[in-house]
């Protein structure tokens, strides 16, 4: 069966940007009479809190995007993490890393997240992990997924990242960990997500491989811009749903370059024909979509 998700981070309400990305994961899981849950990656404490959680899950409901099965929580399921990282460490593909920024910076290149880890501590046998990070080596070979959206998308992690962390110096988990977890557990098949997270992908890929995890199929739509910028919760971007849900509906129905209903039908009725006429193949095969200011506030 299919089994969709929306995973919104509580550092902030969300935006147009990451309402669009929801409608387009509940439109795509519905359409194949499949289930979309919801988790909140609320795993580091540092930038998430309870009253954004909260109301974040306000905003789904007044949109109608209801979830299918109980809302999982990553801070719930630190042990599920610690087991999978202690299987990687089992399978000796990880390794201790006390190189600081600064020393990265100064050896290493940059690449598409950052400075390109050059494996300064592969080698390094006497390093305990208090205060020290945990690194996932990586192997100089392409990985390969067919987006739904973006097509064929190709990466050689080594080259391109190096060594990523996957366990950080204050012994938060990185997303890049989490996240395959968390799929594996809830049984996702199918992602729909922005194309921010496009190129990180990969990495994912590569923790599922090393895992033996099913991999699902991943679909990346374009984020939006707003006066040159992604919208973002760290730039203060929010939107205020108060009760005008169906003209949010309706604007991300646009964005998403769906066939658009009647403007003369009920708001559940313009939802029933999201549904039955989403077709994800009339996304955009495009990273970004500038947004007028009209259309954001």
């Amino acid at each position: 069966m299919y089994k969709g998700r929306f995973a919104p981070s509580p550092s902030g309400p969300l935006h147009l940007g990451s309402i669009s990305t929801a409608i387009a994961s509940y439109l795509d899981a519905k359409s194949n009479q499949g289930l979309w849950l919801l988790r909140i990656d609320d795993i580091d404490s540092t930038r998430t809190t309870s009253h954004f959680t909260k109301m974040i899950l306000k905003q789904l409901d007044d949109l109608h995007l209801h979830w299918d099965e109980t809302i999982q929580y990553q801070s719930k399921r630190l042990e599920n993490y610690r087991h999978y990282l202690d299987s990687l460490n089992e399978i000796k593909c990880t390794y201790i890393c006390n190189c600081s920024r600064k020393k990265i910076s100064e050896q290493g290149e940059l690449g598409i997240d950052g400075y390109i880890y050059p494996g300064t501590c592969r080698l390094k046998s006497n390093l305990m992990h208090r205060n020290n990070s945990i690194r996932i080596i990586t192997l100089d070979e392409m990985i390969t997924f067919e987006d739904k959206v973006q097509g064929s998308v190709q990466q050689n992690i080594l080259k391109h990242c190096g060594d990523f962390i996957i366990n950080r110096s204050d012994e938060i988990f990185a997303y890049q960990f989490c996240v395959v977890i968390d799929d594996y557990l809830d049984k996702i098949t199918n992602v729909i997500r922005g194309s921010d997270l496009l190129e990180s992908t990969p990495r994912q890929i590569y923790i599922h491989k090393k895992l033996k995890f099913d991999i699902p199929d991943y679909g990346h739509i374009p984020v939006l811009n707003f006066k040159n910028k992604k919208l973002s919760k760290g730039n203060g971007d929010h939107l205020d749903i108060n009760n005008d849900a169906q003209k949010i509906w309706l604007t991300c129905l646009k964005i998403l370059n769906q066939r658009m209903p009647n403007k003369d039908l009920s708001f559940k009725e313009i939802i029933r024909h999201a549904i039955e006429y989403w077709d994800i193949k009339k996304l955009k095969k495009i990273k970004s979509i500038d947004v007028d200011e009209h259309i954001q506030t």
